[in-house]
């Protein structure tokens, strides 16, 4: 004869067990990756491991653009849950360029500003980049010129 007794330590052991396996599960299948709005591959260009100034204006010479090593502005920025008017325009901006702020929706990120230099051009320009864990996932070139345009990424290179 076999007897198996349960103890309701064990039952709340494993239950909690259980839903921890659930939570990190979950954690895995509703968070975008590191490289979940990336570009695609072969571009040749490295969007990822950017954590300082110098980093930044490394991955901005990629583009032919000469960045201040100093930030102009640095700040974490929650994205809104659903894009609508300006910002869903904005999206496609990004879109154009490879990327897609979408998957970063309600999300932190870290909204970098740097003047940058763009060929020989005379008018001064700010670079903004939205980073999510050391990885570029947005960005653009705007004229700093309260009348200026704002230009993708890619329009430089």
């Amino acid at each position: 004869m076999f007897i198996c007794s349960v103890r309701a330590s064990t039952v709340k052991f494993a239950a909690v067990l259980t839903l921890g396996v659930i939570f990190v599960a979950a954690l895995v299948v509703f968070l975008p990756g590191e490289n979940a709005a990336l570009p695609a591959a072969g571009t040749g260009l490295r969007f990822d491991r950017i954590s300082t100034s110098g980093d930044m204006a490394r991955f901005l010479s990629q583009y032919g653009v000469k960045a201040d090593a100093e930030l102009f502005s640095d700040r974490e920025v929650v994205l809104p849950e659903r894009f609508e008017g300006v910002f869903a325009e904005y999206n496609e901006l990004q879109k154009k360029q490879g990327f897609d702020l979408s998957p970063y929706a309600g999300k932190k990120l870290r909204r970098a500003v740097l003047r940058v230099t763009v060929g020989d051009r005379a008018e001064p320009y700010l670079a903004t980049l939205y980073i999510y864990r050391d990885c570029v996932v947005g960005g653009d070139i705007s004229s700093a010129d309260p009348k200026g345009d704002t230009y993708r990424l890619d329009e430089f290179a």
